[in-house]
């Protein structure tokens, strides 16, 4: 059966979104199988609205902000916290999130406007920028900024 490379890449695209799902600040992303599931940071007005969302732990909080465009996240055991904007490495800051948010399940990356992305474990929180090179990890063990 000859397929064009068109119908491929398509066909490949609805396999990965199927497995793996994500909530996009500003819309919602229903997957088969996933009713009455939540998506951390989305709805109505959400790509204009700040967010915040945690690790199912609750160990990292994060909070997003459209204005300026940025993700910050916290890992509370230890205070470190890292911002990252769409552009440029991950700076250390100093942060105190006292609210918890949303928990991002682990089977959901978040996606914000401007490239930014974050995805966690049950107990640390990956964020990046989508086609640069910034990024940070937070977790009891290993955390790092790049």
């Amino acid at each position: 059966m000859n397929r064009s490379p068109k119908r491929l890449l398509v066909a490949t695209a609805l396999l990965v979104s199927a497995t793996a799902p994500t909530a996009i600040a500003g819309q919602t992303t229903r997957v088969a199988g996933s009713a009455g599931q939540h998506f951390a940071c989305s709805g109505p007005n959400s790509a204009t609205q700040p967010c915040r969302f945690s690790t199912p732990s609750a160990n990292v909080r994060c909070t997003w902000t459209p204005k300026p465009n940025h993700v910050a996240c916290e890992l509370l055991s230890t205070r470190r916290a890292y911002s990252l904007a769409p552009t440029g490495r991950a700076k250390r800051v100093a942060l105190r999130l006292t609210r918890r948010g949303d928990t991002l399940p682990t089977n959901q990356n978040i996606v914000f406007p401007g490239d930014l992305s974050c995805h966690d474990t049950r107990t640390t929180m990956t964020c990046n920028q989508n086609f640069g090179t910034g990024a940070f990890k937070l977790a009891a063990k290993g955390s790092h900024g790049s």
